[in-house]
This record gives structure tokens, C-alpha cells and sequence, in this order.
């Protein structure tokens, strides 16, 4: 009874939640390791814990950053609050004043509060290989890791063609001055000759002695 006492001389120009309530509510961000920047969608900026100065009507998104931390951003509703419904209720209850005490409350939000208030956010550590840091100019990079990369190997394609086996290459023997067709294995050290008559120029031969192959000339 007694609001209703206090909002009656003005109730045909203002409203009653308006004057119990006003029309801003201080907003608290406070964040896990403190010392955090905070920068809302409207502008403002701060450092936790900080307390903002909003309108109960507004929405908005406030982001809150640290180096080092994963940035985090929260929506800042405005709903009907349990002390604005009852100021709404006082409103109505006083009939002759009730249309404009109602009109004048929800224009300036008066029945309204700020969910959630406070803001509370706990940061989460960035990982130490995918750490970015920003570098003038607005260039992102990535800090390298403290222990070694490890290169993984391609995958080898189901439609690649086996690769040839390596072939063993084969020292050339030398042909004997005068005696066409015949030739002195790289392998003997006797200075023996060898009949490679029926061997065409490239062909392998092996030698009797070492059984080991060579080249023909």
C-alpha cells in the first residue's frame, strides 16, 4: 500500500516500476583466472571483475578473452524479473493509472532485469601445440610445439602399380685383342678367355670359373 501511496501524485506521467526500479541495472562480469578483457556487443569494455552500467531493456552478447585462453562469449538477455512482475501487478491494481503506468514501465523496461547477472565464466587453457598468437597487423600464428613433429607416411594409393624390383647391375667384361668373340672375365685374375661367340653385345655371361655374371661387350 504503501508504493501504491507513493506512486499516485505522478501516476498519470510516470509508473510506479520506473520509480521503485529505475530503467538500468548494474551488470557484474567476473571471470576464473581474473584480470580478463571483457568487450560487450554495445561497445563498452572492462577488465574482471567489471560492472557495467545497462538499460533492463536491452540484449546484448559481451565476450570475455584472456592471452593464453580460450575466449568465451555469453548472451545477456532481458526478461520480466520477479520484482518486475509486482511492480507490473502494483500498476495494474491502481485502475485509474494502470494503461499508463504499464505502457510508461514497458517502454523503459523497468519490469525487466538482466539474465544472467552476474556473468561468471571460467576460461579454458589453450593447448600449447595449437596456441595462437596474434601478431600486428591482425596475421595469425601458430606456436610450435615443444616436441618433435612426427610425419606420418602417405598412405601408398590402391591403384598404384608396384614398383619394379631393383636389379643388380653386372661389371662388363673386356674383349681379347685379336680374338673376336672371346673375352677376359672381370672375375678371373688368371687372364683366361671365355667364348661368348654366340652371346649378342649387352647380353649377360657367366664365367666357369666364379660362376659369377658379367656383361658382354
Amino acid at each position: 500500500m504503501k508504493s501504491v501511496l507513493l506512486c499516485l501524485p505522478v501516476v498519470l506521467f510516470t509508473s510506479c516500476a520506473t520509480i521503485t526500479r529505475g530503467s538500468h541495472e548494474t551488470l557484474t562480469v567476473v571471470s576464473e583466472p581474473p584480470r580478463a578483457n571483457v568487450v560487450l556487443s554495445s561497445g563498452e569494455k572492462g577488465v574482471t571483475p567489471a560492472t557495467f552500467v545497462k538499460s533492463r531493456g536491452d540484449n546484448f552478447t559481451l565476450t570475455v578473452s584472456k592471452a593464453r585462453y580460450v575466449p568465451q562469449t555469453v548472451n545477456v538477455e532481458s526478461k520480466v524479473s520477479a520484482k518486475g512482475g509486482a511492480a507490473m501487478a502494483g500498476n495494474i491494481g491502481f485502475i485509474v493509472g494502470a494503461p499508463i503506468g504499464v505502457a510508461v514501465d514497458a517502454a523503459k523496461g523497468a519490469y525487466n532485469s538482466l539474465y544472467p547477472n552476474p556473468v561468471s565464466v571460467r576460461l579454458v587453457p589453450l593447448r600449447k601445440s595449437a596456441a595462437a598468437v596474434r601478431k600486428r597487423g591482425g596475421a595469425l600464428s601458430t606456436t610450435k610445439s615443444s616436441s618433435p613433429a612426427i610425419k606420418e607416411k602417405p598412405s601408398p594409393s590402391p591403384f598404384a602399380l608396384p614398383s619394379p624390383p631393383t636389379e643388380p647391375t653386372f661389371p662388363t667384361a673386356k674383349g681379347v685383342p685379336g680374338k673376336p668373340g672371346y673375352v677376359f672375365s672381370p672375375f678371373d685374375t688368371k687372364g683366361r678367355y671365355i667364348d661368348v661367340s654366340g652371346y649378342p653385345s649387352g647380353s649377360k655371361a657367366k664365367d666357369p670359373w666364379t660362376d659369377k655374371i658379367f656383361i658382354v661387350p
